[in-house]
């Protein structure tokens, strides 16, 4: 008998199939990706009590006779049934005990005539929400699917609430910054925050960023982009383009970059928010621009003026460049497309890759240019999505911690803002800078073991008194 109890543990585990009850003469076991069904015989006078216990999960199964045929335990190769161990009694009343991996549902009990069946789900979700204040509804999930648990946190908030403000810090409020996503909220006053986009090792953003109408950070692969203005939330790729024109209109030369490192002949804009200095070496030539007018020529590392900003150019910049004199009259344009500006967008966020396009699951990791460390398989992931009806939600899933939160592919992340009614979602930075904070304190349980300065966040601030 034991020997067919875990025949057909093998087999349904592996094929996932599903076999009728009545009737059945002995213990059986079926595990399929949503459901772990035991089976059990049962005779006029056998009596069944099903109890459980939370940590270690356990399902206790106790009959007033013998189960025949039950070796005293058995191990699974499962994500969520862990090992059943079989004991009896003098007085002949048995025990079975069932233990998981992680926390379950209560099961769901049958009974016939001449079986007991005690059926758990693999797949669930429990979601509590509660109001952090008026437009802005904190949820939590624990949640199971095929590929194990799940600990989820979302924001959904009502941007054309009165008062309320989404808007995007820089760490440090500088370009080279780092700091915790708590002390970001905290040093503005939000009532809650989510950690941003993409960041290099010395804490420069990769990817656009614009604050209060400030480009800060240029866009990188035509990635996906969020765009907040006043009740105005958009997602779509953004590019960047430039030009420098002078006194009396004529082109000078296109623009290649903005407040990062200058490459082999480009021409980068260096403004305030990326320090004091622009950090170059002396192979360039350098601009100083006031007001549109030309204070200063430099080959390297230039003060940046804290109402200007700095033309720096290598190779074949350089060389037009090298044309202009002090006192000459600039025009510097930068043209978003789409021109968010012209609609009023006046926060910017870069991220990627596209998860979710028009109610549709759209995963763009390819296209966007991302590496597998992000497009393939589950970690810890940061995300924001857009409602039917004009809500911004922000969401972090835990990851890399086994039988509590294992993470979510990009796939999984955007069946979960579609779930959480998201019509446009796209990925934000993730593994260990996922960070959600409430009222300063941090909800989520960042895999790093604690929480890890990051480059920029989304916070979200409460009306004002």
């Amino acid at each position: 008998m034991w020997l067919k109890f875990r025949t057909l543990c093998l087999i349904f585990f592996l094929i996932f199939l599903s076999v009728p009850v009545e009737g059945a003469s002995s213990g059986e076991v079926l595990i399929s990706p949503e459901t772990i069904v035991l089976t059990l015989p049962r005779t006029s006078t056998q009596e069944y009590k099903v109890s459980s216990t939370p940590k270690p999960m356990k399902i206790i199964i106790d009959s007033n006779q013998p189960l025949v045929g039950f070796s005293p335990s058995h191990k699974f190769n499962d994500v969520v049934l862990k090992e059943f161990r079989y004991s009896e009694s003098k007085d002949g009343s048995s025990r079975l005990v069932l233990e998981f991996h992680y926390q379950v549902p209560e099961p769901v009990l049958r009974t016939g005539p001449d079986f007991f069946q005690v059926e758990i789900p693999k797949t669930y979700v429990n979601t509590t929400e509660r109001m952090v204040i008026p437009g802005v509804v904190y949820g939590h999930q624990r949640r199971g699917d095929s590929f194990g648990p799940n600990v989820v946190n979302y924001l959904v908030i009502n941007t054309g609430y009165t008062g309320i403000e989404v808007k995007l810090a820089l760490a440090q409020n500088k370009v080279f910054g780092s700091e915790h996503v708590s002390s970001m909220g905290e040093r503005l006053g939000a009532i809650a925050a989510v950690n941003g986009a993409f960041f290099a090792s010395d804490g420069r953003p990769l990817g656009i960023i614009m604050i209060d109408g400030e480009l800060i950070s240029e866009p990188y692969a035509n990635r996906t982009a969020l765009g907040l203005g006043k009740n105005k939330l958009v997602m779509d790729g953004v590019s960047l383009e430039g030009e420098i024109l002078l006194a009396d209109g004529t082109f000078l030369t296109t623009v290649t970059g903005l407040n990062r490192p200058r490459l082999q002949d480009e021409l980068v804009i260096y403004t305030p928010a990326y320090g004091s200095h622009t950090r170059t070496n002396v192979f360039g030539h350098e601009v100083t621009v006031v007001d549109g007018v030309v204070t200063a020529i430099t080959t390297g590392n230039s003060p940046i003026p804290p109402n200007g900003l700095v033309l720096s150019g290598h190779g074949l910049k350089k060389a037009l460049l090298s044309s202009l004199t002090l006192g000459d009259l600039l025009e510097v344009n930068l043209q978003l497309t789409p021109d968010w500006l012209e609609m009023g967008i006046d926060q910017i966020i870069g991220g990627g890759p596209r998860l979710v396009r028009d109610g549709v699951l759209h995963v763009t990791g390819e296209e966007e240019r991302f590496q597998n460390d992000i497009t393939k398989g589950r970690a810890p992931r940061t995300a924001l999505g857009i409602t039917e009806n004009g809500r911004l939600l922000l969401v972090t899933v835990n990851g890399r911690q086994p039988n509590i939160s294992v993470g979510m592919s990009l796939a999984e992340l955007g069946n979960l803002l579609m779930e959480l009614g998201a019509v446009q979602a796209m990925n934000l930075d993730g593994g260990g800078s996922t960070t959600m904070v409430i009222r300063n304190l941090v909800l989520n349980l960042p895999s790093d073991g604690k929480e890890r300065p990051v480059s920029n966040a989304i916070v979200i601030l409460p009306p004002k008194k």
